[in-house]
């Protein structure tokens, strides 16, 4: 990292952007291009979960190449000033790598939705058998992260 006074090394603060973030773009490569989606997510644990359709570009790509890139930011915040050189952004983020795997489990997928509808403040379930059968549910085990930071006043 070029700016070693902003980097974030401690897994918990890094968690913690994650878990306040509300969008996660997940970046993968189909072996031709590379293919980024914003997607909403939890984290549990030492990994990241999102829910799609049961078929589609993503998870086509995630079946043959499962080595994912992801990335959140966090809180965000604009400064201007009196001259056109005078502005600054303070942010926090965290960029990371991992594997995709499409859950199984009822009970994994049951889990991992009732994490992501407790985030966002939905009913945690019970979830109908018919509606599990309908969505796809996907684990990022999380290899490695790095998280940088710029803190400021206005």
């Amino acid at each position: 990292m070029r700016r070693n006074d902003r980097e974030i090394s401690d897994n918990e603060k890094m968690y913690s952007i994650l878990d306040k973030a509300t969008l996660l773009n997940l970046g993968l490569f189909d072996g031709e291009e590379p293919y980024v989606v914003p997607l909403d997510f939890v984290r549990v644990g030492d990994a990241l979960y999102f829910h799609c359709a049961t078929e589609g570009k993503k998870l086509d790509i995630i079946a043959n190449r499962p080595g994912v890139c992801f990335a959140v930011t966090g809180e965000t915040r604009h400064k201007t000033g009196d001259a056109p050189c005078d502005c600054s952004t303070f942010y926090e983020s965290v960029i990371g790598w991992g594997t995709a795997a499409v859950l199984n489990s009822v009970q994994e997928k049951s889990t991992a939705l009732a994490a992501l509808n407790k985030k966002f403040g939905a009913p945690e379930g019970p979830f109908p058998p018919a509606m599990l059968d309908a969505v796809a549910v996907v684990r990022i085990g999380i290899e490695r992260m790095t998280g940088k930071a710029k803190h400021g006043k206005m």
